[in-house]
Parts: C-alpha cells; sequence; structure tokens
C-alpha cells in the first residue's frame, strides 16, 4: 500500500475503533497476570491507563502501528480481528513507548 492508502486508513474510523479494541484487549491480558513480587512494571502501568482512557497515543498512530504489518496494510478491511490483535501484541513496545 502507498503513503496515501496507508494515511487513508490511519484515519478510517473503523479501523481505528479495531485496533483500538486489540489494544484493550492486550490490556486486559497483561493486567489479568500476576504481577512479580516487588516489581514496577511498566507494562502494567501503562495497562492500567488504557483501561482508565489514560493513554497518550491517538487512534491515529495506533492504527499506524498496526499497519508496519504489511499484510494488514494491503489489505485492512478483510484482515480479520485476530490479525490485528496479534501485530498489536507484536508491535506493543512501541506503542507502550508512545504512552
Amino acid at each position: 500500500m502507498n503513503y496515501l492508502g496507508i494515511y487513508s486508513t490511519a484515519c478510517d474510523k473503523d479501523f481505528q475503533n479495531r485496533c483500538r479494541v486489540a489494544m484493550w484487549r492486550a490490556a486486559q491480558e497483561i493486567t489479568d497476570q500476576e504481577p512479580a513480587p516487588n516489581s514496577q512494571d511498566m507494562r502494567r502501568d501503562w495497562a492500567e491507563r488504557v483501561l482508565r482512557e489514560e493513554v497518550k497515543i491517538t487512534d491515529r498512530q495506533l492504527a499506524l502501528q498496526v499497519l508496519r504489518n504489511v499484510s494488514i496494510a494491503d489489505n485492512p478491511a478483510d484482515t480479520p480481528d485476530q490479525d490485528v490483535q496479534a501485530q498489536v501484541g507484536t508491535v506493543i513496545n512501541s506503542i507502550i513507548a508512545i504512552g
């Protein structure tokens, strides 16, 4: 997909919403895990902020992270939700870094 196509997809509200749900699910999975004793877990802190709607990442930034996957970028409308979820898992550290 060319840059204009990536931009259009990253701005598409339906695609953004799919990415947002995938991020929520990733955050829920993190919070469901038992925290390590005496640890400051950045991932858990981030996940709790996601679930409280306190993260800084925009829907477009999140969509762009998901679109880093060429297969998703080539056909975003027909990409199964589980592939979007898997890509969120793949780029989770980048998403956390954005905030």
